[in-house]
Order: C-alpha cells, then structure tokens, then sequence
C-alpha cells in the first residue's frame, strides 16, 4: 500500500514537472526575465503622458542611475530629489544623473515642460539633509548637443553656458566638494 501510493506521488509529481515545462514553452523561453515594468516601456518609442496614476511605474522603466527621494509632479512641471549617498557624491555621476533626468523627461513624455531637480546629501548619523545642487530645465532651452556634453563633462565644475542653459545653481558645500 505504501509502496503505490509513493509511486502515485512520483508519477503526479513528474507529470506537473512536464505540464510546467510545456507551458513555459508555450508562453516564452525558458528562464527569459521579462520586468514587470516593460510593458510601460515598450510604447513603440512613442512618449507618455505622465499622470499620477503612472508617475512611479514611468520612473522605474526609467531606470535613474542616482536614487530617487522624491517626487513630485504638478501639471506640466516634474520635481525629483535624488539621494546623494556616502561615496556617490562626486560630480561626473551627478551630472550623468543629472543629464539622464533630463533626457528621460522630455524624450519619454509629451507633456512634462519643465523639470526641477534637487541633489540632496544626508548626513547618516544625525539625519540632517544639505543641498548640493538644483536645476530648473525647461523644454527645448538648450542646445541639441548639451546632453551629450553634460554626460561627458567629467568632475569638473560646469561652464557658465552649461549653468545658464540648465539653469543649475550651486551650493558652497558643492563648490568644496567640486574643488577638493
């Protein structure tokens, strides 16, 4: 009796095995990892409108190299604060991310006009929060060339060009970590 029932189980147990298998097959390659998120960003390249009701799904297709604090949207105007943690606070990942925010929100959405950035350091131990950098971009008030130039500024401290056309201000505590 114990003896079938063993065989029973081993016989269910090889056939869920085959069943699993053939669905698989059926609905993808085998070990494909699809995010859960793709569906947002697979729009055949067409921008979104940025609502509410999508404003986290779009900033995780996003995929921001700085961490998000916060965000904020307000009619056509978009506000992130990006976590500058221990370590990550040097200039050229900072204007990459600062580059990529720009670039996510005004290619990927039809109906952000305006972009306010804030770079935010947090002192660990006593919890106090200091401003690096900010930036009010609006759309299409720079150059076609600047992201790019932007991306590959490096540490250096940024050009007033650069500033004006990004309308990015700089804290002191910024200018000592740029100089240093």
């Amino acid at each position: 009796m114990k003896r079938t029932i063993i065989v029973q189980t081993l016989f269910i147990s090889l056939g869920c095995i085959a069943l699993l298998t053939a669905l698989s097959w059926l609905t993808g390659k085998v070990g494909e990892v699809r995010p859960v998120h793709a569906a947002l960003s697979e729009k055949h390249g067409q921008p979104s409108v940025l609502k509410n009701d999508n404003l986290v799904d779009e900033l995780i297709a996003w995929e921001l190299y700085v961490p998000v604090d916060k965000v904020e949207l307000s009619g056509s105007i978009l506000a992130i604060d990006f976590k500058v943690t221990e370590g990550a606070g040097n200039a050229e990942w900072l204007y990459q991310g600062l580059a990529q925010a720009v670039d996510r929100s005004f290619q990927n959405t039809s109906n952000i006009q305006r972009l306010l950035v804030r770079f935010i350091a947090e002192d660990r131990w006593l919890g106090n929060k200091y401003l690096l950098l900010a930036a009010d971009v609006r759309r299409g008030e720079w150059p076609t060339d600047a992201l790019e130039e932007l991306r590959a500024w490096g540490d250096r401290e940024l050009s007033h060009e650069m500033k004006s056309w990004f309308r990015v201000t700089e804290t002191n505590l910024w200018k000592t970590m740029i100089h240093k």
